[in-house]
């Protein structure tokens, strides 16, 4: 069996504006050793076949990529740290939006645009969605203005209309060699993943993917990836590990239904029931379906509405709200997930589901109401004066680690040798309550630590680690 491991594509760097002086330096170099003698070039004109088209639709779509600077922070030992990366995206309107990915730009602290006449702009995120990846930035329209700049804006096309072995470019800067051009096919309409995640967060799970055998290599990420017309047919967003000929493109299609959603709310609010799909491959038999019928319901989450129905993990769900479904194989999981968290949160969803037993087969319907769909991670935050960085708890890392639904904060790192690591605080506890309060989320426990920090009584503090509590003592104070 092959095992194909997939890396998202940004390039991080600790000095992004020197890494293509030396590359392009050596490139000449090599090119000068290689050419022997000077060359007189000759002034062709420009046929009017495939490398005319190619030629006019860069022209088209060249002057609205951008070249994207990121500053991004990280949490270690209990303290947090920032680094640089590098990654592209493409202006979409004349109001100066940037489309890009969410592992570029959705966790950025600062975002400098590089336009294609290369001049700076400061830019800041208007939205991002993880779970499609895909990130909105907004230029600096007074420094625009200021500097008397102008930029241009690429067309969005119709990834529907992508056909198997159409001729593509990726743009970008891979490697932060800013404005290039690589050329290849469509190799694949509708690539299939199982859900995967960066650094924690989800993606994937709603969305299949365009495969291109055009090269996108780190730095590449949020470019376009467009065709011979000039429009837009995807955003570039990971490569295949040792590989110079698989890339994915997320559809520019399901990027025109996020775009709304961000530009009102800022991320995509979507509806969560808690049950997991399987394909059913060569079951259908086994289940007593009929052709083209139904998707295997593999696993349900404990305490979610799916559980609180009453479905069980090996039901067979055969429509949702009148809606027939079904998946035989793994690339018709993506639009049944989205169809289930397409419906309105807190809305009532009728499930027609088939159960087969000792009995015999039966088929009922099951109504449930839907609950908002969270990630297992959220944003990070530092308690300085404890040495502790935390995140906000959410139902889905409960589910996942298998606790009860409980009120807390998560420890995810703290720093060596501070009260509470010295008091026995360890990393993936979770903390409770703090004296006699109650800790529901970050800005409490931050409000709670700064008010008995100017206490002279010892700090209790209640920890819930695996499915035990317990409780730490330490004496505020000033750290050392």
């Amino acid at each position: 069996m092959t095992k194909f491991f997939f890396r998202f594509s940004p390039i991080t760097v600790s000095n992004p504006r020197r890494l293509a002086r030396p590359l392009a330096a050596a490139l000449v170099g090599a090119a000068v050793a290689l050419g022997g003698c000077a060359h007189k070039p000759q002034h062709t004109p420009i046929a009017d076949g495939p490398s005319y088209r190619v030629v006019t639709a860069l022209n088209r779509v060249s002057p609205a990529v951008v070249r994207i600077d990121v500053v991004m922070r990280t949490f270690s030992n209990g303290v947090p740290n920032s680094f640089r990366a590098i990654g592209s995206g493409v202006i979409i309107d004349p109001q100066g939006r940037v489309l890009t990915n969410f592992h570029v730009a959705g966790r950025a602290k600062r975002i400098e645009i590089t336009l294609f006449d290369q001049e700076h702009v400061r830019a800041k995120l208007i939205g991002a969605d993880h779970w499609t990846d895909l990130a909105l930035v907004q230029l600096n329209m007074k420094e625009i203005k200021r500097k008397g700049l102008k930029f241009s804006w690429a067309k969005l096309g119709n990834s529907s209309k992508v056909q198997l072995g159409q001729p593509v470019m990726a743009i970008g800067t891979p490697y932060g060699l800013s404005r290039t051009v690589t050329r290849g096919i469509i190799s694949n309409t509708d690539r299939y993943f199982s859900a995967s995640t960066i650094d924690g967060y989800e993606t994937g799970q709603f969305n299949n993917w365009l495969q291109t055998d055009a090269a996108i290599n780190p730095g590449n990420s949020g470019g376009p990836l467009i065709n011979l017309r000039g429009h837009v047919v995807g955003i570039n967003t990971r490569g295949a590990r040792n590989s110079n000929n698989l890339g994915f493109a997320i559809p520019i299609n399901v990027a025109r239904e996020v775009i709304p959603q961000l530009l009102v709310h800022k991320k995509v609010r979507r509806s969560y029931i808690g049950i997991h799909l399987e394909s059913l491959q060569d079951l259908q038999h086994y289940f007593d379906l009929s052709h083209k019928e139904g998707v295997l319901i593999s696993s349900i989450d404990p305490d979610s509405p799916a559980s609180a129905a009453g479905l069980q993990p090996q039901d067979i769900l055969l429509a949702v709200n009148g809606h027939r479904v079904d998946a035989r194989f793994p690339e018709q999981l993506a639009p049944i997930a989205k169809l289930i968290a397409s419906q309105p949160i807190h809305s009532k969803v009728a499930l027609l589901v088939q159960r087969t037993g000792v009995g015999g087969r039966k088929r009922f319907t099951k109504y449930l109401t839907t609950q908002r769909l969270q990630s297992v991670v959220a944003g990070q935050h530092s308690i300085a004066g404890w040495g502790i960085v935390v995140r906000n708890l959410t139902d889905a890392y409960l589910r996942k680690v298998r606790l009860p639904l409980v009120k807390g904060v998560l420890v995810t790192s703290t720093r060596d040798g501070s009260r509470l690591q010295r008091a026995g605080l360890a990393d993936g506890d979770i903390i409770l309550r703090v004296n006699r309060t109650k800790i529901v989320n970050y800005k409490q426990l931050r409000k709670v630590a700064a008010r008995v920090d100017k206490s002279p009584h010892s700090v209790v503090v209640v920890i819930r680690r695996d499915r035990n509590e317990k409780t730490l003592v330490f004496h505020p104070g000033h750290q050392h």
